[in-house]
Parts: structure tokens; C-alpha cells; sequence
């Protein structure tokens, strides 16, 4: 209790000091039932069953009523026959509320006179108690009946459902009940024990939960369902679906396949397709890198092969000369070997090279990729490279930032197109390891007997599973028989890397029974002589090896500039686009360089150096710096390279094929186009679409732009057509504009979709 009455000896007494003795304690009760069980109305007990056709009891309890508890002590028993429905069904609603009344009336007898003690019986109420008051409420008969509305100040304990004869059912309404500390107790032992099962499981979900809340947090609102339709046209660009498999289309414009950029449609298309639409070229030249002096000293140019000026030191020589061994004692066969091409890179840097968000399709797992828009060589009839097996398994690589652009095949050798060749001989192969990167410049081999006048075709391949790959052939040429002597015979190559830790063979072909020089299989461990007998299968001799050596290039200098021939265009250029068969290994560098106008200081054309063609000029320098070591350098491929240099136009127009989508009843009635625009500023640039169906255009009814991200300036722009019933076959025709060619805009995607 907080209060207590006090009593002290020989003190007056008065009838309000033991009604306090209780009423504190009634007070103190009623504020430990709210505070620790329950301030709001609750019921115990009084549990409702049926004990007869109409008839139902109501068992002893209690009623909560904001701290106060009021009891019935007594079972009632009920009939509800007057209750029951006339012709369908009816809920009676049992109630209870608390009511306080004065019970135990007595005698008593009351002092009247104090002097002569004269006294007088009164009959009082000698209890004061609080009664819990049942209520039975009918409800309005339905085939579906509902509860009655019964008083705020009533607790519900049970509905009883009435037919036209009885009792159906009685339903308790536990939610009203008071749960007792026993049964929390066994809630919670209950609960406990299904927290130390499903604790570990989810506290090692906290860190995947936080990693996927990370990951949608930037994720688009999905609560319309037409960003699902915009997912599916994507789903089904990346999947190379039919362009008529479904009404939904998407276009990332990462290939041509979907423009038409020869303008067979006669509506005048004139844009570029390169990750996104771009403007076109106003003016643009294209040329092959040449040397600016061919006497240039710091130079080595052999074959169209371009490196720092070197000498050649032995590299690699198997062993001392033991025997001899006739070529042409294995026999004559047609041997088939594919070259392949080295490596291509391509760098892409000016003001129209923004970057394109789509740009990462290029590198979708399991999904074939054309790249012929990225490593298009005219001079080798290189066209495509595709994935063709089931994962992403290309040393592809690229990098993409505003305004520097750099695709890169990341291996030596591209084996994906190569060059067929059939020569007729007896072969012989001798492998090799290499132990230390080199860049390969001559071949030796050791001749004890000249033969007839016939070739020596060398092949340089790399080995699979121990033996010689003439699948994977990194250099090929012919030493002429006019050059053959006794001894050693020195080859000249163009310039060809070999990769530390990897197998190599040399393999020797030709017509005549050339003896060449042997060592013993002991001398030299590192390697394997091969024969073969039909073309295709090798044989190894373990107990010799063929005399090879193998020189490497040796350089001067750590550093080498190189100048090229000068660019020029009239009218100046903004973007250039430099595209060779190079190869560059780890611990080097390849450089491009350019100086405006021939004034100023070289500027290297890389990412963070991305202003220097802001100003247009009509004339530079070019130049590669060659970055490397004593024992490596970049190698540059100048035949069948291509740079192109360019301006971009102020307008362009690009125009799609005709698209197709399956006949739908009032497809074309709502078709939604969803586009994308980047690097786009509404002051300097416009953009409009219009949908060509027959020989009419039409333009949207509603557009609606939204802002995406103000830095990259990305802007998504719905149009919403209505076409002509029935309109399977359309073209779409995207238009643009900018006030200066400094000034760029690309369209990333195009999306549409019917409903």
C-alpha cells in the first residue's frame, strides 16, 4: 500500500479511519491490477458452455475494468430460447460490466444519547461490493449474421449462435481475456526455445540482410506495374529474343542490328551507334600510324612491328650437338595450323565519349557478345568475337570514364579468329619452357646437311597438355632454302612475347630431308623433341632434343617516345579513336601522346588529362611513349591500324528498322516508349521522338520527363502513343539537337512496351 491510517493509544477513533483501513488497501490493488496486469477491460472466468438445446451456463469469474475487478460468484444459467431466429440465423453477444453495490443489510444498534447511553437498531448495509453484471444482446437475424453493437463500458465474453431451433455454436472471446503469469510463463519458455533455434539462422542473416538492403536501397519504386514491363523488354533485349517474340522491346543501341544506318528506309538516318546514339561526324579522317621519319634512332620497326630500339641476346639454347636426325624420315603429310592474331586494343578519347550506363552488356555472363563495333580490322578481315561457350571465359577487359575509353584483349594472342593455313612436309616440333618473360626476335637451329632446295617453315605454337597447339599459333614464317648453310641458322621474327611459365614449341616443316643438329635428351630437361607421323598425333623422344636457341630483345632505355606522322582535319577535331594489335605486358606501359597545334607540351590521352581536344585544333603531333624495362617493352602493331579523328555534328536523326510485335487487339491503341538520355541538358539540347506507320508519322499524346541523377544528368523520358488498331509494324524515329559539338548528348536505351 502507498497509505496507511494511524493509530496511537488513548486517541479518538471515528467510523472514516477503518473505512480507510480498507479503502487504501482497495486503492493500492486496483493500481497493481492496472499497472501490473491490465488497464483495460478484461474477463476471467466466466466461461459460457451450452447445457441444453437453448439453454447455456455461465460459469463464476471476474471483470477488469481499468484496475478495478469486479466478481461473480454465483453460475448463472440462461436460456436463450427467446432468442432463437425466426428463419435464419442469429448472434446473442454475452457482456459483462462492473457495478459497486451495498449488500448484508443487519441491525445494528446507534448511540443516540451519551449521558444516559441510550441506543436505537438501525438496519444498514454492512458490505460494500463490487458485482459483475451479465448481458445477453441479440443480434438482427441474417443468412450471415454479424455480432451486435454492445456499450464501450461492457467487456465481450462469448457470441452464441442461434438457428431456428438451437444452439450452434459458442465462440469464446479469448482477446478479451486475462492471461495469467503461469501461462505467459509457458508463452515465454516456449518462445525461448524457439529463440536458441532460430537465433543463429538470423543472426547470420544480418550481415546478407544489410548487404541486399544496400543493394535496393537505389533500386527504383516497382509499385507501377509498367516498370515491370520495361524489365521484361530489357530481360528480352539481353536474352536475344525475336524483336516480335512478345510487345515488349528494348534496344541499348550497343550494335546497329536494330538502326538503320544504311538508310534503306530513305529517312535520311544520320547518327552513330556506339554504346548510346550519338551525333555524327561532321568531318572525320582516317589513317594508318606511320612513323614520322623512318630514321628515327629510338626506333625499331620490323615487319609493321614497332618497339624501342634493341639488340638481341640468347635467351634460351637447348644443348651441344650429339646427331643428326633426316626431317623427312617421319614422312610427308598436310599439316594444318590456325595463326592467331596479338592482342588488340582500342582507346577512344574526345567530348563525345560520355559514358553510357548500358555499356556493361557488353560483358553479360553466358550471353554471346558481338564486338565487332569494338575490333573491326579491315586489313585481317577480323569481324567478330563471341563467347561460345557456356560462361564468360574471354580475357576481354574494358574501362569506361567520361571522355577516355579503353577496350583491351588481356592475352597475348587472340586465337578466336586466325588464319588457316595447309603445309605439305614432314614435320618435327621441339618445346621449351620459358622462364622469364621474353620478347622473342630471332630463331636458331642447327643444320649438319643441307638437302634439296626446298623451305624450312617455322611455326611458333604454344602447347596444350604437354604437346605442341597448331590451333594456337603465335608466329609463323619461312626460312628461305638460298639462306640455309651447315651450322647454326638464324632466323629473324617479328617481335612475338612469350609468357613466363609457359610452354612453347618450334616446329619445323618442309620437303627436303634437311639434317638438323640433335642433343642429347640429358643435356636439356626443360623441354620435349616431337615427331609426327600423320599431321595430327605427336610423339615424344625422351632421349634427345633438337638444337634450338631462341633470342630475346634487349632495350637501351626505360623510356622511348616514339613520333608518329601528324594528325590533321580540317576544321578541327574533338574525339579520337585509335585501334591497333598491340600487346603490353604487366610491367609496362603504352602511352599516347599528343601536342595541339605543334605548341605547348606533349599531353598524355589518358582518363585524368580528358580536356585536351576541348579546344578543336585542326593540326597536332602524335606520339607513343614506350614505358618498360631493359628486358621488356610494349609492342605496337602500325600495319593494318587504324586511328580515325572527328567532330561531331549538331543534329542528328537516328532511325530504327522496322519493328514488329504480334497482333494484339488495341495493342497499338497504348503503346509506351521509355528513353533514356545522358549527359543531356534541357538549355543547349533538344529531343523528340515520333512512330512511322505506313507513310504517316505520328507524335505522343503525353510525355512525361523525370529526372534520374542530376550528375550524370540522366534523364527518362515516357511517351505514350496511340497508333491506329491493329499496328503491328512501326519505325521509330529519334531527333536531336545542340547549340556547339562541344556540348554532347548520347541516347542510352530505348525502351517500349503495349498494354
Amino acid at each position: 500500500m502507498d497509505r496507511k491510517v494511524i493509530f496511537r493509544d488513548y486517541q479518538e477513533q471515528v467510523a472514516t479511519d477503518h473505512n480507510n483501513l480498507q479503502e487504501y488497501a482497495q486503492q493500492a490493488m486496483d493500481n497493481i491490477v492496472a499497472d501490473g496486469i491490465s488497464a483495460s477491460r478484461k474477463f476471467s472466468g466466466l466461461m459460457v458452455t451450452k447445457t441444453g438445446q437453448v439453454e447455456v451456463t455461465v460459469g463464476a469469474g471476474r471483470v477488469y475494468d481499468l484496475g478495478a475487478v469486479y466478481g461473480r460468484r454465483a453460475v448463472l444459467t440462461q436460456s436463450v430460447a427467446t432468442y432463437v431466429a425466426a428463419a435464419a440465423r442469429r448472434i446473442v453477444t454475452v457482456s459483462a460490466y462492473g457495478q459497486e453495490a451495498e449488500t448484508d443489510i443487519q441491525t445494528r444498534d446507534y448511540l443516540t444519547d451519551v449521558d444516559t447511553g441510550t441506543v436505537e437498531p438501525r438496519a444498514v448495509s454492512m458490505t460494500e461490493s463490487r458485482d459483475a453484471q451479465l448481458v445477453f444482446t441479440a443480434g438482427a437475424e441474417a443468412a450471415d449474421p454479424v455480432p451486435p453493437a454492445v456499450p464501450a463500458t461492457h467487456v465481450v465474453i462469448a457470441h452464441i449462435t442461434l438457428d431456428t431451433t438451437q444452439i450452434i455454436s459458442i465462440d469464446m472471446q479469448d482477446q478479451n481475456a486475462v492471461v495469467s503469469t503461469d501461462a505467459l510463463d509457458i508463452r515465454t519458455d516456449l518462445l525461448e526455445t524457439f529463440r536458441g533455434i532460430i537465433e543463429p539462422r538470423v543472426t547470420s542473416l544480418a550481415s546478407d540482410l544489410a548487404d541486399l538492403a544496400n543493394r535496393v536501397k537505389g533500386l527504383a519504386d516497382q509499385s507501377d506495374l509498367s516498370r515491370v514491363y520495361l524489365d521484361l523488354a530489357r530481360v528480352k533485349e539481353s536474352l536475344r529474343y525475336p524483336d516480335d517474340a512478345s510487345g515488349f522491346d528494348a534496344d541499348f543501341f550497343l550494335m546497329p542490328n536494330k538502326s538503320d544506318y544504311n538508310n534503306t528506309l530513305l529517312l535520311g538516318y544520320d547518327a552513330k551507334v556506339e554504346e548510346g546514339i550519338r551525333f555524327n561526324d561532321a568531318n572525320k579522317n582516317q589513317f594508318e600510324i606511320s612513323l614520322f621519319s623512318a630514321n628515327d634512332p629510338n626506333a625499331s620497326l620490323a615487319g609493321g612491328y614497332l618497339m624501342p630500339k634493341y639488340s638481341n641476346i640468347l635467351k634460351i639454347q637447348t644443348g651441344p650437338y650429339t646427331s643428326s636426325l633426316g626431317i623427312s624420315q617421319y614422312g610427308y603429310q598436310v599439316h594444318s595450323m590456325q595463326v592467331g592474331y596479338m592482342a588488340r586494343s582500342r582507346v577512344r578519347y574526345g567530348g563525345s565519349y560520355t559514358v553510357c550506363t548500358n555499356g556493361n552488356n557488353f560483358s553479360t555472363p553466358g550471353q554471346a557478345v558481338d564486338t565487332t563495333n569494338l575490333y573491326d580490322f579491315n586489313t585481317t578481315g577480323f569481324t567478330t568475337v563471341q563467347n561460345n561457350g557456356a560462361s564468360w571465359d574471354h580475357p576481354y577487359a574494358w574501362q569506361r570514364t567520361d571522355y577516355y575509353w579503353i577496350d583491351t584483349w588481356q592475352e597475348p594472342f587472340m586465337y578466336e579468329v586466325t588464319t588457316d593455313l595447309s603445309i605439305t612436309g614432314a614435320q618435327v616440333a621441339q618445346t621449351f619452357l620459358v622462364s622469364n618473360d621474353i620478347i622473342a626476335t630471332q630463331l636458331g637451329f642447327y643444320i649438319t646437311a643441307k638437302a634439296a632446295n626446298e623451305d624450312i617453315h617455322l611455326a611458333l605454337c604454344e602447347v596444350t597438355a604437354g604437346m605442341p597447339d597448331l590451333s594456337k599459333v603465335c608466329l609463323k614464317t619461312t626460312y628461305p632454302q638460298a639462306q640455309i648453310g651447315t651450322g647454326w641458322n638464324i632466323c629473324p621474327i617479328q617481335p612475338t612475347f612469350l609468357g613466363k611459365g609457359k610452354r612453347y614449341a618450334l616446329v619445323f616443316i618442309s620437303n627436303a630431308n634437311h639434317q638438323i643438329g640433335m642433343t642429347s635428351g640429358q643435356n636439356y630437361l626443360d623441354g620435349t623433341f616431337f615427331y609426327s607421323t600423320d599431321g595430327i598425333y605427336y610423339m615424344g623422344d625422351l632421349t634427345k632434343d633438337m638444337m634450338i636457341q631462341v633470342y630475346g630483345a634487349q632495350f637501351a632505355s626505360a623510356q622511348v617516345a616514339i613520333e608518329f606522322a601528324p594528325i590533321n582535319l580540317d576544321g578541327g577535331f574533338r574525339d579520337i579513336d585509335i585501334l591497333a594489335e598491340q600487346w603490353v605486358p604487366g610491367s609496362c606501359q603504352l602511352v599516347y601522346e599528343m601536342r595541339p597545334n605543334g605548341t605547348g607540351q606533349w599531353q598524355p590521352l589518358i582518363a585524368d588529362n580528358a580536356g585536351i581536344l576541348a579546344v578543336a585544333p585542326p593540326l597536332a603531333q602524335f606520339r607513343a611513349r614506350f614505358i618498360g624495362t631493359q628486358d621488356m617493352m610494349p609492342i605496337l602493331h602500325l600495319t593494318g591500324s587504324r586511328v580515325t579523328v572527328s567532330r561531331p555534328k549538331t543534329v542528328f536523326k537516328h532511325v530504327s528498322t522496322k519493328l514488329t510485335v504480334p497482333a494484339m487487339a488495341n495493342a497499338a491503341n497504348n503503346l509506351t516508349f521509355v528513353n533514356l538520355l545522358e549527359m543531356f541538358d534541357p538549355t543547349p539540347h533538344t529531343y523528340g521522338i515520333s512512330v512511322r506507320v505506313g507513310s504517316t508519322d505520328y507524335t505522343p499524346n503525353a510525355t512525361v520527363t523525370e529526372l534520374k541523377d542530376s550528375k550524370a544528368k540522366r534523364y527518362q523520358k515516357t511517351y505514350t502513343f496511340s497508333l491506329p488498331a491493329g499496328t503491328t509494324q512501326f519505325t521509330i524515329v529519334q531527333t536531336g539537337t545542340t547549340n556547339s559539338p562541344q556540348v554532347t548528348y548520347h541516347v542510352a536505351e530505348r525502351v517500349f512496351y503495349t498494354k
